[in-house]
């Protein structure tokens, strides 16, 4: 470590043997930021450095190094999620408006009250969009959205900066505690002016450090020298070898990773600090007790001061509801009543009919997606696996779902689909090229349907990526990550838990934030100041296991459901979506399906076990439902190739007007008693696009229950290896 002065270089090491060379990492890290992230199954903060940037743990590692509490949830609620949110819903509720006052103008174009006007002609026009400033409506609501768009753009722009901005000052402390430390082991006191030498060093990493922590950032790859940094207790080394096993899913990951982290022009890309978050957070290990980082996200709750409660009412085989409630951490209790406030105020809403596409039926719709997750939670946990997952357990799995899970989904799917979309188009310019000098390109009523059908693979193939990679390998992977960064006291091994509960009389999970207590009295008054051992079977975690994992499933489906239901205006088309929907719980049926595999990694002990072989059942399960669904269309689309260059016979011209009629009804721009819907087109056709439509419902059916017959089968074999695997725990005591 140097000091400004050149001629006053301090070995701060110097009675220690000189280390190996290894790499030194810029901005003062102690280790590499992108080392280890989601590699090792036992780090679960470090999946948390995703989820909303950092931000949750960013918090916590700020608590645990200062002390320094967040400000209060409903602030930063109000500030970074409802303002910018606000700002978005009310610009796109503009836009819908100028959409509808324009398609209203077009469908008064194309039927007019008198009968007369040729549809087609006015549908396929751009006249009405010639000279907005005729209606004085849309004319408005362009400037509203203007001055919405970027207010909306400016709001982010500025807690963006702000965040980073916390970020890189935080590093800086972390820095200073990290650099302390090492200077205080090696046996330096305080004439030897600790502080500038810290300060100096803080600056030496400056720049590095403000780009590991900006909103977009290039941090430069380590240097090849020696190390004098702290290392973190789990900052190993892996050999080369070490680094390239791993099953398929590892070795991408490892292979993506790299893409970013030391090709790109020798840096390391980051993305609002997350890499820098997840490596602050090993460190912060290093710098605080043990005890201290037993505590939950947000509140920073210890856990000691409510699992005792909890564990006593699943030794006392204690149902009753009210019992678990009173039981549930501050966490939990803070999101359940935040939950039921957001809702009475968006059932309020629906009361003032403010916005006349959502209303009372639609609230009622928002109730019955969440009782169609509920519902399955309640047999899955309440009703036949409460004494093996605490009720608080399942409400933190759940809104990670619901909002870690999704968000995160839908982030990544986007970029995805980018890939996807250029992969296909590609392939789809090749295909061009090697089709055009095959067709007769002098007539496009024969020659783009010809094309069409020529490659349909394209399409196939394009719901093949969609199926499996867009949709099943992000849904999955979020899901799992979901789950995975949910860190309770039930996550915890035993050993640590009896560590941390050692000593510790019962402490009533309600402790109010002055320090006053009130004792439960539906918990025995015998078990309050008794020593607990706390042990569990190996069924029971494994049932636990799958509890968590079908509890997040379930929170990002709600989720899902529920985008899925209002992307339409039409009441009863978003009531048979939420019916379609409710048939067939995938994505807790995928969940389980991991969880199998989860038990064989983390409780049979089989090392074997990487990512990848998690969720490969899933990928298959989900990847084969969407497919066969998302094909039908493919495959119904080309065989009516001819239609899609007009002209045609009658029955494509039916088409055309039903389906514009339709469109036009739905906002109520048309005179039913003139124009009315005409005749369907030829029967056999129909017939035919109802067996390819039944086919392909029934192949994602039977994907389902194959699933479920597969997962009943491994959970039994599941459970007599884990009967038999503690039945030889307990001999082995014995």
């Amino acid at each position: 470590l140097e000091s400004t002065d050149n001629n006053n270089i301090i070995p701060v090491m110097s009675h220690i043997d000189a280390p190996s060379p290894t790499k030194r990492y810029r901005g003062g890290f102690s280790s590499s930021i992108c080392a280890s992230l989601f590699e090792d199954p036992h780090r679960r903060k470090d999946c948390c450095s995703l989820a909303c940037c950092g931000v949750l743990a960013g918090d916590r590692s700020r608590y645990l190094l200062t002390n320094q509490l967040p400000p209060p949830l409903w602030r930063r609620l109000l500030v970074y999620i409802a303002l910018p949110a606000g700002l978005y819903v009310a610009d796109r509720i503009v836009m819908r408006n100028i959409r509808e006052e324009v398609i209203v103008e077009e469908c008064h174009d194309a039927f007019p009250d008198d009968g007369s006007g040729p549809f087609l002609g006015a549908f396929n026009s751009s006249k009405i969009h010639d000279d907005q400033s005729l209606y004085q409506d849309v004319e408005n609501a362009s400037i509203a959205h203007v001055v919405l768009s970027f207010s909306f753009y400016l709001v982010t722009l500025f807690l963006l900066i702000r965040a980073a901005a916390n970020r890189f000052k935080f590093r800086n402390q972390v820095i200073a505690h990290l650099k302390q430390k090492s200077l205080e082991e090696s046996g330096l006191n305080e004439s030897d002016d600790i502080h500038t030498i810290i300060e100096a060093n803080a600056l030496l990493h400056k720049n590095d450090t403000r780009q590991a922590t900006k909103i977009c950032g290039f941090y430069r790859s380590p240097d090849d020298i020696i190390n004098h940094s702290v290392q973190s207790d789990d900052d190993n080394i892996l050999s080369t070898d070490e680094q390239n096993s791993g099953d398929l899913c590892t070795c991408l990951w490892s292979a993506l990773s790299k893409m970013f982290c030391g090709i790109c022009c020798g840096c390391w890309c980051q993305c609002f600090g997350m890499c820098a978050t997840a490596q602050e957070e090993r460190e912060i290990a290093a710098l605080v007790p043990q005890e201290k980082l037993l505590i939950d996200y947000i509140t920073f709750q210890p856990y000691k001061e409510y699992f005792h409660s909890q564990h006593l009412l699943r030794t006392e085989k204690n149902g009753n509801l009210i019992a678990h409630i009173r039981a549930l951490s501050a966490l939990s209790s803070q999101l359940m009543k935040m939950s039921i406030i957001f809702l009475a105020a968006l059932t309020l809403y629906a009361c003032t009919n403010i916005d006349h596409h959502f209303t009372l039926p639609n609230m009622v719709l928002v109730f019955a997606t969440l009782f169609q997750s509920f519902f399955i939670l309640y047999f899955v946990h309440w009703n036949w696996h409460r004494f093996d997952l605490s009720l608080d357990t399942v409400i933190k799995c759940f809104a990670s779902g619901f909002v870690f899970s999704t968000s995160t989904a839908i982030v990544v799917e986007i970029l995805v689909s980018f890939v996807v979309y250029f992969v296909t188009g590609l392939l789809g310019v090749i295909a061009l090229v090697f089709e055009v000098g095959n067709l007769d390109m002098s007539d496009p009523q024969t020659f783009i349907p010809a094309l069409i059908r020529e490659n349909a693979w394209l399409g196939v193939l394009a719901m093949f990526l969609n199926a499996f990679v867009v949709a099943a390998t992000t849904e999955e992977l979020s899901k799992y990550f979901g789950w995975f960064m949910v860190e309770t006291p039930e996550s915890l091994d035993e050993k640590d838990l009896n560590d941390m509960m050692e000593g510790a009389d019962y402490i009533p999970s309600d402790m109010d934030q002055t320090g006053s207590t009130e004792v439960d009295p539906l918990i025995s008054p015998n078990s309050r100041h008794s020593t607990v051992l706390y042990q569990r079977g190996l069924n029971s975690k494994g049932v636990g296991i799958t509890v968590g994992m079908v509890s997040t499933a379930l929170g990002f489906s709600c989720c899902e459901n529920l985008k899925y239901v209002f992307s339409s205006t039409d009441l009863s088309t978003e009531l048979i979506t939420l019916l379609a929907r409710s048939i067939f719980p995938v994505h807790a049926l995928a969940a389980a399906l991991q969880s199998i595999r989860v038990c064989q990694r983390d409780l049979e002990g089989d090392t074997n076990m990487g990512l990848g072989r998690v969720l490969i059942p899933a990928l298959l399960l989900h990847g084969c439902f969407d497919f066969f669904l998302m094909v039908a269309p493919v495959i119904i689309s080309v065989r009516h190739a001819g239609d899609i260059v007009g002209g045609g016979d009658d029955s494509t011209y039916i088409d055309r007007y039903n389906t514009y009629l339709g469109a036009c009804d739905t906002y109520n721009a048309v005179d039913d008693g003139i124009w009315k819907p005409k005749g369907n087109r030829n029967e056999n056709v129909d017939e035919v696009d109802t067996m390819i439509s039944g086919i392909s419902f029934g192949l994602s059916t039977l994907s389902v229950i194959i699933g479920c017959i597969y997962y009943f089968v491994q959970s039994r074999k599941q459970k007599q290896r884990l009967d038999l695997l503690e039945s030889d725990n307990r001999s082995n005591i014995i």
